[in-house]
């Protein structure tokens, strides 16, 4: 009897092992994911400093949406040459 109850203690912490590897694949997942999106959290709110919402391209009144080289799209104010990246 004393064989069966030490037997079935053993199964116990096997899948008590089982639900520590679980949580915490589950803990960095749900780490990552909330990692990502308050890194990303300007993009929900982003706005120009005149208070309005940024065009389709992510550029502000008074910016032209320019090509950079090289891949890269930046937001150029009409006079001077203080670019940026699009606000997205």
């Amino acid at each position: 009897m004393k064989k069966v109850v030490a037997k079935q203690t053993t199964n116990k912490k096997s899948r008590l092992w089982l639900w520590v590897v679980i949580a915490f694949f589950a803990g960095g997942i749900i780490g990552y994911a909330a990692h990502y999106t308050i890194s990303n959290w300007n993009g929900f709110f982003a706005t120009c400093p005149n208070g309005e919402s940024p065009d389709k391209n992510g550029c502000c009144a008074g910016e032209t949406y320019t090509d950079a080289g090289d891949g890269w799209m930046v937001c150029c104010p009409e006079i001077g040459d203080n670019c940026f990246p699009p606000v997205k």
